[in-house]
C-alpha cells in the first residue's frame, strides 16, 4: 500500500509538470487559451457589440473609452463600409431566423478595431491580430484550382484554420460543433433560430454567423478567408463589401492564465498527462505483480 501510494504521489508531481496539450484551458480575465493551437482567444467574441453597449451605459469605462476611441470613418476612401457607429451597434437584419447582433465590420474596419486593441494594450497585451486561415487545407470538403495552378481547400470540414479547429475539434480540444454538410443542421426555417453552434464552451456571444480571418486569399488580395459559425462553412469574401464578426487571438499563453492553471494545482489533463500517467501505473502494476 505504502508503495502504491508513493507511485501515485510520483505520477501526481509528474502530471503537475506537464502542461495540458490539448484543452481549451477555463477563462480568466477575459481571455480563454487553447493549447492545441497555443493560441489566447477572447473569451467575448463580439467585443465590438459589448463595448457599444458600455459605451451606451457608461462612457466613462474601459470598455466605453475603447468604443469612443473607435472611428471607422477614418480609413481611406475604399475601405469605409459607409456605416456609421451607431449603425454599426444596431442589430439586425434577420438571417435565417436569427436577429443578428450588432457588432459587424468590414474586414478593413476589423483590422482597426484590433490595432485599437493593441494601441490601447488591451487586457494588458499588444499583439492582437485576426485567426488565421491556412492554406493549403486538406481536412476541408472541397478543393479547386484558383486559376494559378494552385490548390485551396474551403467549405466545410475545415479544422486547419484557427476558426475551423476551434468549431470541429471534439471538447475539450475544441467546441464539437456539427456542419451543415454532414448533419444538415441548418434548415433555413425564417419561423425559428437555425444554425448548427450547439456548443460555445466558456466563450460569450459567439454569434450564429461569419467571422472574419486576418489571411488574404492569396489569388486576389481583394478579398478575405472567413468562417461562418452558423454552418461550419469557410470560403472567402470581398474585404470592403461584406460585414462580419471580429474575434481577436493572441499568439501563446497570457501571463494571467499561466497563473490561473498553477493556482489550481491540478490541471486539465490532457492526452499527453493521461498517457503519462498510464505509463506510471502499468510500471508500478507490473512491479507489484510479478
Amino acid at each position: 500500500m505504502k508503495k502504491a501510494l508513493l507511485a501515485v504521489g510520483a505520477a501526481s508531481a509528474i502530471l503537475l509538470s506537464v502542461p495540458s496539450l490539448a484543452d481549451l484551458e477555463p477563462p480568466a480575465g477575459g481571455m480563454v487559451y487553447d493549447s492545441s493551437q497555443d493560441i489566447t482567444w477572447l473569451q467575448d467574441a463580439n467585443l465590438v457589440k459589448t463595448a457599444c453597449a458600455a459605451h451606451a451605459q457608461d462612457p466613462g469605462s474601459t470598455l466605453g473609452r475603447l468604443w469612443a476611441a473607435f472611428d471607422p470613418s477614418a480609413l481611406p476612401v475604399g475601405q469605409r463600409s459607409g456605416r456609421t457607429k451607431a449603425q454599426i451597434c444596431d442589430d439586425g437584419p434577420v438571417w435565417n431566423g436569427v436577429n443578428l447582433p450588432g457588432g459587424r465590420l468590414n474586414w478593413f474596419e476589423a483590422e482597426a478595431w484590433v490595432a485599437l486593441l493593441n494601441d490601447r494594450a488591451y487586457l494588458g497585451y499588444s499583439d492582437w491580430r485576426q485567426p488565421a486561415t491556412v492554406q493549403p487545407d486538406t481536412t476541408c470538403s472541397y478543393n479547386f484550382d484558383p486559376g494559378d495552378g494552385s490548390r485551396m481547400y474551403s467549405r466545410y470540414r475545415c479544422a486547419g484554420s484557427e476558426l475551423g479547429h476551434l468549431f470541429y475539434s471534439t471538447a475539450p480540444q475544441g467546441l464539437g460543433n456539427p456542419n451543415d454538410l454532414d448533419d444538415n443542421c441548418l434548415q433555413g426555417v425564417a419561423s425559428a433560430p437555425d444554425h448548427c453552434l450547439d456548443s460555445d464552451a466558456s466563450f460569450t456571444n459567439i454569434e450564429p454567423y461569419i467571422y472574419w480571418s486576418g489571411s488574404d486569399f492569396s489569388p486576389n488580395r481583394d478579398y478575405a478567408w472567413d468562417f461562418n459559425f452558423a454552418d461550419g462553412f469557410q470560403e472567402f469574401d470581398n474585404k470592403d463589401v461584406y460585414e462580419s464578426y471580429v474575434w481577436p487571438v493572441r499568439d501563446g499563453r497570457s501571463a494571467v492564465l499561466a497563473a490561473q492553471s498553477q493556482a489550481q494545482g491540478i490541471p486539465v489533463l490532457g492526452g499527453y498527462g493521461l498517457m503519462v500517467l498510464g505509463v506510471i501505473l502499468a510500471g508500478f502494476a507490473r512491479r507489484r505483480f510479478r
